[in-house]
């Protein structure tokens, strides 16, 4: 998903032109291939990617809007994350992170390393909707742990 091009009027050319360079930067060969594929596959295989990622943000958002508010949920528009605010007793997000993956056995992004301390990074593309759901599940278990205080990490 990161190849692309953009179309623009000419107007805005000189302006776009002062940052193009952080754009293109040398997608893999495997990345061009996989947008060779997708454009000749054509609209229909591209919708369908587009909502099973739907379906999938929903899942993940869910269990982060049950357990923690809905005001945890930071930004998430035309990503294939979501960032998420921890609850103020856990701002070692590293340390959460670490205590997700062993006790509850769902992997996530600290968001310090995505310039966020203090949260985390959900992602919710490349798996099956079934795996989400199972992710989803013990993503919800572990910031229920932790909406209540209760964790030990």
């Amino acid at each position: 998903w990161r190849v692309g091009y953009i179309a623009f009027p000419a107007s805005l050319k000189a302006s776009l032109m002062k940052v193009q360079d952080t754009i293109p930067i040398c997608p893999c060969i495997l990345s061009q291939h996989v947008a060779l594929g997708a454009m000749q596959a054509g609209r229909p295989w591209v919708k369908e990617r587009v909502a099973g990622l739907s379906e999938q943000k929903r899942i993940v958002c869910g269990a982060v809007r049950e357990t923690l508010g809905e005001g945890s949920l930071l930004g998430g528009s035309g990503a294939i994350y979501v960032m998420v605010r921890l609850p103020a007793a856990y701002q070692d997000d590293v340390a959460v992170v670490r205590w997700l993956a062993e006790k509850h056995r769902v992997c996530v992004i600290p968001g310090s390393a995505c310039g966020s301390p203090g949260s985390l990074r959900l992602s919710y593309a490349n798996t099956t909707v079934e795996r989400c759901k199972e992710a989803a599940r013990r993503l919800h278990a572990g910031l229920a742990e932790l909406a209540a205080g209760e964790a030990q990490l």
